[in-house]
């Protein structure tokens, strides 16, 4: 398959994220834990907000794959930590459980997602839009392609500016999940393809610390699980905010930011690498929600030219009024091709988010 499925992996690869990005190297590594409290699994490390030992260091840059209890990855996902009985599924104390409030797509696969922080720890929020996570910090996302659970996958942080990222295949059992660093195209029977450790890094290399879903403006919700409010409550941000925020606008507006947030904002952001090739700004910015044109997303795309050394057949990045005619809606529908956004993790064109996106645009 030309896409693959972006999330965790271990090695930064560089991919065109936008109609003008370039691309360039960076390193991930990692280990983590979750929200409440309790220990990992080996070769992770830590404890939560109410008891467990402090995580495990390693070196700078990349974490690589195998190694068991040496202290490198793990060979199987029931030695993580997500777990105390992989089979039987049940979460090993102090991970929890939280949700995104806008989805990145992944051609209508279902997805969980837990998270474990080490004890008595806070996540620096110094600046609110790009979180710095405590050493040992692990996100867990599970993926479900046409009824069958695929995979899940790890983004561990073992040290500063270390992060180890890895999928785990489930067996056809269903008992276990096997570490499968070089990905897997059409895994387990579906059209879902597993990323490898390259291709995962390719899009969290361009976030400061890596992880996307677990933020701020992701996080101001109130479903169940992890929230905004409820870290607050629970003292786990060295600078909380008042309270959740809301994104300007009307709903339809909302939604339009939201999944230009969770799908591009993760590669467009002004702490990425690719922002000096391209300055659009479309992962939202907490001091900028007044109001819809107020935001880095309709300033950096509305009628603003074209900068790519792949165009497409846009007249500019966002033609008020005019989806058909604006890069974003052009790029958004495509697939298949190298100028198709998001580059990685989709065959299938969001229908609802391009409808979003497209009405957005429209109302200009």
């Amino acid at each position: 398959m030309l896409a693959r499925v972006l999330s965790l992996a271990l090695v930064v690869f560089t991919a065109a994220c936008s109609s003008d990005e370039d691309s360039g190297p960076s390193s991930t590594g990692g280990s983590g834990g979750s929200a409440t409290g309790g220990a990992s699994g080996n070769g992770g490390s830590g404890g939560s907000a109410t008891g467990g030992s402090a995580g495990s260091a390693g070196s700078g840059g990349t974490a690589g794959s195998g190694g068991g209890t040496d202290g490198g990855t793990t060979d199987k996902l029931s030695a993580t930590g997500l777990y105390s009985d992989t089979a039987k599924g049940t979460l090993a104390p102090g991970v929890e459980e939280y949700r995104p409030k806008y989805q990145l797509w992944t051609d209508g696969a279902a997805k969980k997602r837990w998270v474990y922080l080490p004890a008595g720890s806070t996540i620096d929020t110094t600046d609110m839009n790009f979180w710095v996570y405590p050493v040992g910090t692990k996100l867990w996302k599970e993926f479900a392609r046409d009824g069958v659970r695929v995979e899940t996958r790890l983004l561990h942080k073992k040290a500063d500016s270390v992060w180890e990222m890895m999928a785990y295949q489930w067996n056809s059992a269903q008992t276990d999940a096997i570490a499968v660093p070089e990905g897997v195209q059409n895994a387990s029977g579906t059209q879902h393809d597993i990323p490898s450790v390259t291709d995962c890094g390719a899009c969290h290399s361009k976030l400061p610390d890596r992880a996307a879903s677990f933020s701020a403006i992701q996080l101001s919700h109130s479903e169940p699980g992890v929230t905004l409010s409820k870290l607050i409550s629970a003292g786990r941000l060295s600078k909380p905010p008042s309270g959740p925020f809301t994104l300007p606008g009307s709903a339809q507006e909302q939604l339009a930011l939201g999944t230009l947030h969770a799908n591009c904002g993760i590669c467009h952001n002004q702490k990425s690498f690719v922002f000096a090739m391209v300055d659009m700004r479309l992962w939202l910015e907490v001091e900028n929600l007044g109001s819809v044109k107020g935001t880095g997303t309709y300033l950096s795309t509305a009628n603003k030219p074209l900068t790519a050394s792949n165009p497409s057949t846009g007249q500019a990045r966002v033609v008020p009024g005019d989806p058909a005619k604006s890069d974003l809606h052009i790029r958004m529908n495509q697939r298949g091709v190298v100028t198709q956004m998001p580059p990685l993790g989709t065959e299938l064109v969001d229908t609802a988010g391009l409808a979003a996106v497209d009405a957005w645009i429209q109302g200009l």
